[in-house]
């Protein structure tokens, strides 16, 4: 299982493009879709059972995310209805890369993301490993 690859459907958040999201010319700003791929990892977790304020107090872990890469292949624009998936990539002791895709609805790429989280204590921030049951739940 350590450092394996997935092979999962990705969950799926929809998202509706707002004007605070865009620039003068009504185009998606490229950092919005980091905001909309956050969202959807804390929607996929929370649909695990796992939300953000469960993972901090029940068992003492926060995700940080250490790296992102972002591919653009086609614009978004005001109003448009974007789907952004999640789906694990690898797994490893105290980390999760995630693929997460953004498609407008009808099926157009917009971009692709590649997310590594890096698990670690709230106080300390140092990396600390994914516990039994949480990885449990994450893998497909």
């Amino acid at each position: 299982m350590s450092g394996s690859k997935r092979q999962k459907t990705a969950f799926q958040h929809r998202v509706r493009v707002y004007y605070e999201d865009t620039d003068a010319a009504g185009v998606v700003y490229h950092t919005s879709y980091l905001r909309y791929m956050d969202r959807a990892r804390t929607e996929w977790l929370r649909s695990l059972g796992w939300s953000v304020r469960r993972l901090a107090t029940e068992l003492d872990l926060l995700f940080v995310v250490v790296e992102v890469n972002v591919r653009y292949r086609h614009p978004a624009h005001h109003d448009d209805e974007l789907e952004v998936g999640v789906r694990v990539e690898s797994m490893r002791p105290v980390s999760l890369r995630l693929d997460q895709p953004v498609v407008r609805m009808g099926g157009t790429a917009i971009c692709e993301g590649s997310i590594h989280l890096v698990a670690v204590g709230p106080d300390s921030f140092r990396p600390k490993p994914i516990p039994e049951t949480l990885l449990r739940a994450l893998d497909p």
